[in-house]
């Protein structure tokens, strides 16, 4: 559970409210969809992403608005890449072809030349690189134009199974079948109103981030309550798990007891008497003045507190705050990790193990060079520079979220390995090449766990005058176990 990096995540927001078609009723409430999306996913104290990263399409005229869009984010995005369309969505009679609307469509015959065939969306979300892929569809009359042809439940089936993209989340306003709402006088949609609600008011008693899964569960109830079509949705690899944003339903919540550590301690240089709150100078503290210390926050309301204050190590009370957020927030996965719990099952035969095997020790691998990414001497210097005045919050707080990654994709890699079920005499396979990824799993963690312990005591240090300035370099080994390594390739052998 995590949010994505805004610096390499792309979102298209698409919404066609005006048709020139007479049997397509225009939708006002979509451009306020768009808008009020864009707001929040931008916004800079509480949003995921910078607005240069969101590109927002309003009415297009054709198909060919929509693919440059969309192409150019998928081609950029190397995080998350969220694709969000609200408008008709239409089945063509022939083939029930999904295609989405845009101001030019005309239904029926002309259907296939007029729409957006969405195989081609799919096509490019397939195409991107971006770690995590969203498609949101807000479709009006997603299933209209095949009504009375198809039962529910196979209109439904082929519905889905047009949206969906291998490692792509798929969000849909209503089913296959349904018509999603667009009530007269409403600001937004339906569906699209009650999910901005849940990205700015956020879920009570919820976790900390809103990942896909619970934004979806809480749509689901919500919208059931009112009387407007179940939400569906499509996961494929762990998909959900992305946060589109911080629950402040949550946060609210937290900050007031966290915003008493971050106090601004003050320093004095012993040479020009003058005030200085630079971590990096060199100095002791004023005589006999009482002191907080500032410690790591542990709510994201403290951590924004941190950023507005800069207190004295600023800048590496930043990078730790991030890390423990990240860590915490996957402290469920690890305790599925520690019981030896495994992902979605799927069964192979002894060949298809061993295939998937050798292909996934090369997928392990570059999960743990993405290290050196994390820690590069260039990454460093340019997020903390030579003073924490110049120090970079969001490169800091990215390079947290890149290890944090790194330690979630060793959890889901050595999950997805148990997760496998083979002939018996494969057991042992299955567990030794699973257990390949403890050590460096561990590794990343204790690593976190020490850098923490350590900023949370340099405090003390300058408490207490046994610290005048400071140069942290980070750097990370990761190793494999020689003897589960031993057991796996011997395995390996005997099975080949």
């Amino acid at each position: 559970m995590r949010l994505p990096d805004s610096e390499k995540s792309r979102i298209a927001l698409i919404g066609c409210s005006q048709y020139r078609s007479s049997e397509l009723p225009d939708v006002s409430s979509i451009k306020n969809n768009v808008s009020a999306l864009f707001e929040t996913f931008t916004n800079p104290l509480t949003g995921i992403i910078k607005p240069q990263n969101c590109t927002t399409l309003l009415d297009p005229e054709d198909q060919s608005s929509i693919g440059e869009l969309v192409t150019a984010a998928a081609d950029q995005a190397e995080d998350l890449l969220l694709i969000y369309y609200a408008g008709h969505g239409l089945l063509s009679a022939a083939r029930h072809e999904l295609f989405l609307s845009t101001v030019n469509t005309a239904p029926g015959m002309r259907l296939p030349f007029t729409g957006v065939d969405y195989s081609h969306i799919r096509d490019a979300c397939m195409g991107s690189r971006a770690r995590t892929r969203v498609v949101i569809l807000d479709c009006c009359y997603s299933g209209r134009a095949i009504t009375g042809a198809l039962s529910t439940s196979e209109s439904d089936a082929i519905f889905f199974n047009q949206v969906q993209v291998a490692g792509t989340y798929v969000l849909a306003a209503s089913p296959g079948h349904g018509v999603a709402k667009a009530n007269p006088g409403d600001r937004f949609t339906s569906f699209s109103g009650e999910l901005l609600r849940i990205l700015q008011e956020g879920i009570p008693e919820g976790e900390s981030l809103l990942t896909l899964n619970s934004i979806y569960k809480h749509l689901q109830i919500s919208l059931r309550a009112s009387g407007n079509p179940i939400p569906q949705q499509q996961i494929t690899e762990n998909s959900d798990v992305m946060a589109l944003g911080r629950n402040y339903a949550v946060s609210r919540d937290e900050q007031l007891s966290d915003a008493r550590i971050i106090v601004t301690p003050l320093f004095i240089n012993p040479v020009t008497d003058e005030v200085n709150i630079n971590p990096l100078s060199s100095g002791t503290f004023v005589d006999d003045e009482t002191l907080d210390v500032p410690r790591v926050p542990l709510t994201l309301a403290g951590r924004e507190e941190l950023i507005r204050t800069k207190p004295p190590q600023w800048d590496y009370l930043l990078y730790a705050s991030s890390l423990r957020l990240g860590v915490d927030s996957l402290s469920e996965k690890w305790a599925r990790y520690e019981a030896g719990r495994s992902a979605k099952s799927r069964k192979m035969s002894i060949a298809q193990l061993c295939h998937y095997v050798d292909n996934s020790i090369d997928k392990l691998q570059k999960i743990t060079g993405r290290i050196d990414d994390c820690f590069s001497q260039e990454l460093q210097d340019r997020a903390f520079e030579a003073s924490p005045d110049r120090a970079d919050p969001e490169l800091i707080k990215r390079m947290a979220s890149e290890l944090v990654g790194v330690y979630e994709d060793y959890m889901d890699w050595a999950m997805a390995i148990r997760g496998i079920v083979a002939p018996h005499k494969a057991a042992r396979l299955i567990e030794m090449t699973a257990l390949i990824a403890d050590t460096p799993v561990r590794q990343v963690k204790d690593f976190i766990d020490q850098y923490i312990s350590e900023i949370d005591a340099l405090g003390e240090r300058y408490a207490t005058g046994q610290a005048a300035s400071i140069s942290v370099n980070l750097t990370l080994t990761i190793t494999v176990d020689n003897d589960v390594l031993e057991a796996f390739l011997e395995e390996r052998k005997r099975l080949n």
